[in-house]
């Protein structure tokens, strides 16, 4: 669906309940010192706006239109949020470029040259601001449209299903390691028998899941790079492990379940929980932390989440050490003060 047009030097967006207009005329100004022909400049930016705010548009579409996509996924509001605030930023931009000048415009004579680098300054971090924008709120839209991840993608420690993902997950690799080893255990063999690569590669079609393709593959490489012929099942080995103790360690905390603990310290009662669902270790204050106590905060890893009102980071034995250490040194200024 278009969210923008541009027609008869318009811009016409209409999304949701969010409906703006801007001609080019009304921004043409902003580009009078900066170029001979500011009214094609401000045709040029309303075109630019329309690309940015249709292209956020069809990947908020092409989410929407994925499997495994969030029942509460509102392609609409995603939309009508981003064009609201990127025309914003936009206009922004706009108004910070109209007080920047070329010198090939005005003329050289007495040209301002400090005072206009300061103010070009300030007009190339609204311009970043835009493509941050885009960038983020991208980001923002998928995290909303899979908030435990898509598929393909990090199994996540907050997904209800992750402990049935990563078992499916290491049966699949132990699979394809039992897989790697018949065809290395042909290979040796038929090899030893001073057998036809064709021969081999037929042999382990026969006998394993392997695509011949795959096969052709790895013994192609192997034979070009004047390696050992077999399948590499290191990296195999290494991720079942990595998996194994994964999923050890999030079964370890389903058992453990959600704890609660408060503790009194310089700022008051701090309640810190261990937030099982969200995955998290969350500190809880009576009050807004000052600046000192926000950058202990930061500097042990804690971010503010607005959705829980607390500071919280990862749930594991880093994250659990961390939130000690914060606490110890809050009340060790509460028993020094």
């Amino acid at each position: 669906m278009t969210i923008a047009i541009v027609e008869n030097s318009t811009l016409v967006v209409t999304v949701g309940s969010y409906a703006t207009s801007i001609t080019a005329a009304s921004i043409t100004s902003s580009f009078d010192a900066l170029s001979h022909f500011p009214e094609r400049r401000a045709a040029g930016e309303l075109s630019d706006l329309a690309i940015r705010i249709n292209g956020f548009g069809n990947y908020v579409d092409e989410l929407a239109a994925r499997e495994g996509v969030a029942a509460s996924f509102n392609a609409v509001d995603e939309k009508q949020m981003f064009a609201i605030q990127h025309v914003a930023i936009t206009r922004a931009f706009w108004a910070a470029e109209s007080r920047c000048m070329s010198w090939f415009v005005t003329g050289s004579a007495n040209f301002p040259v400090a005072r206009n680098e300061k103010r070009q300054r300030s007009a190339d971090a609204r311009s970043a601001e835009i493509r941050e924008h885009d960038r983020k709120a991208r980001k923002t839209a998928k995290r909303h449209a899979f908030p435990h991840g898509a598929e393909g993608e990090a199994i996540r420690s907050n997904d209800p299903e992750a402990l049935d993902k990563i078992r499916k997950k290491i049966a699949g690799l132990e699979n394809d390691f039992e897989q790697a080893k018949t065809a290395n255990r042909i290979i040796r063999t038929m090899r030893a028998k001073k057998a036809e690569m064709a021969d081999i590669m037929r042999a382990v079609v026969e006998q394993t899941d392997i695509e011949i393709h795959i096969i052709g593959r790895a013994l192609e490489h192997a034979e070009t790079f004047r390696m050992p012929v077999k399948f590499d099942t290191t990296l195999d080995r290494a991720e079942i492990r990595r998996l194994q103790d994964r999923l050890a360690s999030l079964e370890q905390l389903q058992e453990r379940g959600d704890t609660e603990t408060k503790v009194e310290t310089s700022l008051g009662e701090i309640e810190i929980i261990e937030n099982i669902e969200a995955a998290r270790i969350q500190l809880f204050f009576p009050g807004k932390p000052d600046d000192a106590t926000r950058g202990l905060l930061k500097s042990n890893g804690f971010r503010w989440s607005p959705s829980y009102g607390a500071w919280q980071r990862h749930l594991n034995e880093n994250g659990r050490w961390a939130a000690k250490r914060v606490v110890k040194q809050l009340q060790d200024e509460g028993g020094s003060a």
